[in-house]
């Protein structure tokens, strides 16, 4: 069987055309939240995903916390489903993110959001599902069925989607004109992530475990790809941000333990350019000096030509910042599972123990 035959596959392949329908299915929708937001004096967003929804928000909270005065936090669905908590959702945005719009928990926190008089907002692929029905407001991944178990494309529109609400929210026009056009690069950069995950797929199918690392706009990215490698690969893999890896869990790091890590180039002022790149070199220097296999996945020329000669690059042309980072960064985590799944023997889009719709409560 050929990876091209699976579900997982064509799914992914389908990003582009996706980033070119998505607009017009949500321009009134965005716009009409966007003025709701406005309007209500909130100040604070409320999150509420689970497993790739939840990353999808995690890149919400970082890209809406740095361009807007909006502050967001996660919420703990569980003290609304099981506890009976105290707590009040008044004043405040609630968001809930699932790509079938079922996720029973997410649901009830968008209910207890109504309820205390929030500004809601259901972020999913069904625009007849209970969680789009309940929100105020319902943004609308347009992407067809999505039948493989591994969520994909509706993972990239669900962050299209979070970077147009973020950009709105900052009357940033500049931004939203890069994001309606944003397909012409999706389009130049799959041939090109394809290519790299069919070497690098080739060469990390061999992993047990391993860990993978970024920080800042593109945090989500290292939960993402843990994600997708455990779920089709069984793959040992654990997802964290560069900084808190310092804290413990690099005791763990030897020259069996692969380490993936995501650089994002960040181009929109120098000095956080420098700040940026040096994190990410501290991080690539000291998984070197500990042996381990190191396979770099960047945008920022400058880090992929540094570390071509002690780690595997792949290095993305990627010229719009880190923002649109989480784009090809995606595309990549995707196609590289899905690779290391068939490679090894696997189906990607039926893993064990798995069913396409999870029901937490």
């Amino acid at each position: 069987m050929d990876y091209k035959t699976t579900l997982m596959w064509n799914e992914i392949s389908e990003t582009g055309r996706i980033f070119g329908e998505i607009a017009s299915a949500n321009q009134a929708a965005i716009e009409a939240a966007a003025k709701a937001i406005e309007g209500c004096g909130a100040k604070n967003f409320v999150l509420a995903g689970r497993g790739t929804s939840d990353h999808a928000l995690m890149y919400f909270k970082y890209v809406l916390e740095e361009i807007t005065p909006y502050t967001a936090s996660y919420a703990a669905p569980s003290i609304v489903t099981m506890y009976n908590g105290k707590l009040s959702y008044s004043n405040s945005v609630v968001v809930g993110c699932s790509q079938s719009g079922k996720a029973a928990d997410a649901l009830e926190v968008l209910k207890k959001g109504n309820a205390d008089g929030a500004v809601t907002i259901a972020i999913t692929n069904d625009p007849e599902s209970p969680m789009a029905k309940e929100a105020r407001f319902h943004l609308f991944c347009n992407c067809k069925e999505e039948k493989s178990v591994a969520a994909t494309k509706t993972f990239s529109a669900q962050l299209y989607l979070a970077l147009w609400l973020a950009f709105r929210l900052a009357g940033d026009e500049k931004g939203i004109s890069a994001l309606m056009n944003y397909k012409t690069h999706t389009d130049r950069h799959f041939a090109t992530i394809s290519a790299l995950t069919d070497k690098f797929a080739e060469k990390y199918k061999w992993m047990k475990s391993g860990f993978v690392l970024s920080r800042g706009l593109t945090y989500a990215i290292a939960y993402e790809q843990t994600l997708k490698l455990q779920e089709t690969c069984y793959i040992q893999m654990k997802g964290y941000a560069s900084s808190d890896f310092y804290h413990g869990p690099m005791a763990m790091i030897n020259a069996e333990t692969p380490v993936i890590v995501y650089c994002a180039h960040n181009i929109d002022r120098e000095e956080t350019e420098q700040l940026v790149r040096a994190d990410q070199v501290k991080c690539l220097d000291k998984m070197n000096e500990l042996g381990a296999p190191v396979l770099v996945v960047t945008d920022d020329k400058y880090i992929a030509d540094k570390y071509a000669s002690v780690c595997d690059v792949a290095y993305i042309d990627e010229d719009m910042g880190d923002k649109f980072s989480i784009f090809p960064f995606a595309l990549f985590a995707q196609m590289l599972a899905c690779k290391i799944s068939m490679g090894i023997g696997n189906n990607p889009d039926a893993p064990r123990a798995l069913k396409k719709i999870t029901i937490t409560k």
